[in-house]
């Protein structure tokens, strides 16, 4: 199994798995403080304040009011420290005009209530959502305050979602809810009920409301009663499934690990003879990909280019300079390589170095010579993909789909019953499980061979004697020199060692007919890259519920 490829893949995911929003600006709003004055009339006064920390520049504030039927919001005005501020609205929407750059603001915010209060035999009601799951941000230290219009005593009070259990009656009859951090997504609906003759200008509805609001206090006593209850099971119960989870991955992943390491060893032990280079099994593009990585270096193009002189498919006339002799090949990567030097950069039969720098410096052509390599990396996956090298394993790996399967459901308790460190260690071990069941793929006993011996011959080549490397035939030294060219990437001392290495042997031996500047090459289509890329990277570039009564809304930057 290629495990450094798994765990990228692994933390890949757990970074998905953080919550993020983009946004134009980076803001928390750590303070929010909302006062309702009720009016004799039902009117509410409302007065908020929002304590905003931005990271970077801002425009300005936004906030989402939507009115509960039957009720409407008018007079919305915004303030900081007594300068009023520009205010742009679209329907329901508000844009608050306040930029700066890394400050801290508090902006305030008024507007009155049309309808907000409802009054009955027993009692006038104000019931009123002001945010829902609409919401997009972040609440800290929330709290609404509700001032009744005259000094009450006789009152009765309620909060919903976030605001349940938060109230407390203050001096003179107001109500305060302390909700404290409120995440985005939440709900929190507040029903207050004060005497009805504080209202007199407010006209009445037959009926009662004050049974209703004990009505609902009971349920949501015996919701929150069985709610606590079934959390304690479900915490209970999960934890030793959780427990479970972790000793079966822990199983796999060590079975895991252990059948490779033994089959390393046997691969090891198989190789510890005299040296020699492995047989061509597969085009040696193809073999830099099994063996070394998945993205293929411009160094492997380079490599792959001085292979085709090699087979006969082109001739080398000069250091810098390449002859087509023969199209045919059974590698479609191949076919691409040559379409690509010798047809699109070249004159069909010749090209030279030169001119693949010239080709990727225009615009023009230095998407189709990107998508060219693109072509080219993607045909020599291709080809490794059609040998045995890796083991299907497709019982084991259904396995660990049936569990990562199983873990989502209890990821999902976990998270209605708000039991949160279980929730997020079943989401890894959902994540394990998952990528276990997706890139679990070990390799065959083949595989496991044909990747020690290239292994060897790339340790070994830094110590061999010059007589072993002249027992080599002659396709046998250019394919080692090939390969070390292919999987250079000068990154160690050991490997450029090596490389050296065989090139001295190179130039030793067959200087005649091989006349090939390794660091002339791999700088070509390295500058190809850069250039290629440079232009993509430019193209790129240009900028591109409801709560109480439907009502609710949210807040927001700009």
């Amino acid at each position: 199994m290629e495990w450094k490829k798994c765990l990228s893949f692994l933390l890949a995911g757990l970074l998905l798995l953080i919550p993020t929003k983009v946004l134009a600006v980076d803001f928390e709003i750590s303070k929010v403080d909302i006062e309702a004055r009720l009016n004799e009339d039902g009117t509410a006064e409302v007065t908020e304040r929002h304590t905003y920390d931005f990271d970077g520049d801002f425009n300005g504030v936004t906030r989402e009011l939507h009115p509960k039927q039957g009720a409407s919001i008018d007079e919305f005005k915004a303030f900081e420290n007594g300068k009023r501020l520009k205010v742009e609205r679209d329907e329901n929407f508000y844009k608050i005009y306040r930029s700066g750059d890394d400050e801290t603001i508090t902006v305030e915010l008024q507007y009155q209530i049309e309808g907000g209060v409802e009054k009955f035999q027993d009692g006038a009601e104000f019931y009123w959502p002001f945010f829902d799951e609409r919401n997009e941000s972040d609440y800290g230290e929330m709290a609404i305050t509700i001032f009744p219009p005259a000094p009450a005593s006789d009152v009765t009070f309620l909060g919903y979602d976030a605001a349940y259990d938060t109230a407390s009656l203050l001096e003179g009859g107001t109500v305060s809810f302390n909700m404290g951090d409120v995440s985005a997504g939440e709900n929190g609906d507040i029903r207050v009920v004060f005497e009805p003759e504080l209202f007199p200008a407010l006209s009445g509805k037959n009926g009662t409301i004050r049974p209703i609001i004990e009505t609902e206090k009971l349920r949501l006593a015996e919701q929150q009663a069985a709610f606590q209850e079934n959390q304690q099971s479900v915490s209970r119960l999960g934890s030793l499934a959780i427990a479970a989870i972790g000793a079966i991955l822990a199983w796999l992943f060590g079975g895991a690990w252990f059948q490779s390491r033994q089959n390393k060893r046997a691969a090891v032990k198989d190789n510890e003879k005299d040296f020699f280079v492995p047989e061509e099994k597969m085009s040696l593009p193809a073999t830099i990909y099994f063996t070394k990585s998945s993205m293929l270096s411009s160094n492997a193009i380079a490599a792959a280019l001085m292979d085709l002189v090699r087979k006969g498919n082109t001739k080398q006339i000069a250091e810098d300079k390449f002859e087509l002799v023969d199209r045919q090949t059974p590698f479609t990567h191949e076919e691409i390589l040559m379409e690509l030097l010798f047809d699109q950069v070249g004159q069909s039969s010749s090209f030279e170095t030169a001119d693949v720098v010239a080709y990727t410096k225009k615009e023009a052509t230095a998407e189709a010579y990107r998508e060219a390599i693109a072509s080219w990396n993607s045909e020599v996956a291709k080809e490794v993909k059609q040998q045995t090298l890796y083991s299907k394993k497709k019982g084991v790996r259904w396995f660990a789909a049936l569990l990562a399967a199983l873990t989502i459901v209890l990821t999902v308790f976990f998270g209605i019953y708000e039991l949160f460190p279980l929730m997020t260690l079943a989401l890894l071990f959902v994540l394990t499980s998952f990528s276990f069941a997706v890139f679990y793929k070990p390799l065959t006993a083949e595989g496991r061979k044909m990747r020690e011996e290239w292994k060897q011959l790339e340790k070994t080549m830094k110590d061999l004697p010059e007589d072993t490397w002249h027992q080599l035939s002659k396709d046998e030294k250019l394919r080692a020199y090939l390969y070390l060219l292919g999987v250079e990437s000068h990154s160690t001392d050991k490997k450029a060692q090596s490389f050296a290495r065989a090139e001295t042997f190179m130039h030793r031996s067959d200087s005649e007919s091989f006349t090939l500047n390794p660091i002339l090459l791999a700088a070509v289509f390295v500058s190809a890259d850069t250039n290629s890329t440079a232009h993509a990277s430019s193209s790129s570039s240009a900028s591109f519920g409801g709560g109480a009564g439907g009502g609710g809304g949210g807040s927001g930057a700009f």
